[in-house]
């Protein structure tokens, strides 16, 4: 389960990394920000649909607040960066979480899962290196 998650998420992030203009945008800003509203967005469905992992995902959605903090730093010290494109990202994760809440693929698993990840192992520090 983790693998899967982990292979999602950098492929979203790829993907959305390959359609920037280098020149002209700040992809590791966006890459940065994909990342972290990944798990944010599946954190907050966590709470909502799966009451179980509720208190934990609050926690682990804690875990999130500095590094978002952060970035948005960043991203208001930023020229280049297209914040339409951020919401393009977001609004394209959130519709492929909602086909996963409908097709009933989002389980408690899933979520335990995510709670893990941040809990236990933590987010990725070469990739957040960006905001430091």
């Amino acid at each position: 389960m983790k693998k899967c998650l982990i292979a999602i998420v950098f492929s979203a992030i790829a993907a959305s990394s390959w359609q920037l203009d280098a020149s002209t945008k700040d992809y590791r800003l966006l890459t940065v920000a994909g990342y972290l509203n990944f798990y944010l967005l599946n954190l907050n469905a966590c709470q909502d649909f799966h009451p179980a992992v509720r208190q934990s995902a609050y926690q682990a959605e804690a875990q999130l607040y500095p590094w978002l903090n952060k970035l948005q730093t960043k991203i208001e010290a930023s020229n280049d960066f297209d914040s339409a494109m951020l919401a393009g990202i977001v609004l394209r994760r959130r519709a492929m979480l909602n086909d996963q809440i409908e097709d009933n693929d989002f389980t408690v698993d899933h979520c335990q899962a995510i709670v893990q990840i941040l809990s236990t192992e933590g987010l990725d520090e070469t990739l957040l290196s960006v905001l430091n």
